[in-house]
């Protein structure tokens, strides 16, 4: 059964830079269904079963694509019939690469295979497509080992955009205005890095 569409709107429904309904978040959205696709794929679960090709900005499914942009998918009430599995699949690959911004995203798939095999097409506007194969080939060792670092793990916290970087906030976290400002305010190195808070036994916020 293809569920390419409650895919896509499951990441919709859970991801911040997505519900903007912008060209950037279409972008992402893109990129985390194709990921996605890689990883059940790899799981040897073929629910995302729209094509992907290769677009000027990197791996685009079209009907996704379509789907966000002219029938406002953000929107439309869909029933997300998933299983707990293929949830699972769907908060790993938001964990991994939803926080990043639409134009890394789409430079790091430049980077790999799929994309990368077909830029002289792209560049002619033929819009080729990007098999199950080539995915596999690319992904599926890396998948795999992304799958079974996350797979028992409880994706319960919240993600909080402060200044620009993401936060994801354990669900008993509640901050306070002077910790709100205070990562507001604080110098990080890398803006395309998922940070992580919680307290210590003291109470006292940590932030890794």
């Amino acid at each position: 059964m293809d569920k390419t569409l409650m895919v896509a709107k499951w990441f919709c429904n859970n991801n911040k830079t997505i519900q903007t309904n912008s060209y950037d978040g279409n972008v992402l959205l893109n990129k985390l269904c194709y990921y996605a696709k890689a990883m059940f794929l790899s799981l040897n679960r073929n629910i995302i079963q729209k094509d992907v090709e290769a677009w000027k900005n990197g791996p685009v499914l079209p009907y996704v694509y379509s789907q966000y942009r002219y029938e406002n998918l953000l929107k439309t009430n869909i029933k997300i019939n998933l299983s707990s599995d293929e949830i699972k699949v769907l908060q790993i690959i938001n964990r991994q690469y939803g926080y990043l911004k639409a134009d890394i995203i789409s430079e790091q798939t430049h980077g790999e295979l799929p994309w990368n095999s077909l830029q002289e097409k792209v560049k002619k506007q033929l819009n080729p497509k990007i098999t199950n194969e080539a995915l596999l080939e690319e992904y599926k060792d890396k998948m795999l080992e992304l799958y079974d670092i996350y797979k028992n793990e409880e994706f319960n916290e919240k993600l909080e955009i402060i200044n620009g970087r993401y936060f994801f906030i354990t669900p008993d976290i509640t901050l306070t205005d002077d910790e709100y400002s205070e990562l507001c305010n604080a110098k990080y190195d890398d803006e395309n890095v998922t940070y992580y808070v919680s307290r210590d036994s003291e109470g006292n916020l940590m932030v890794y």
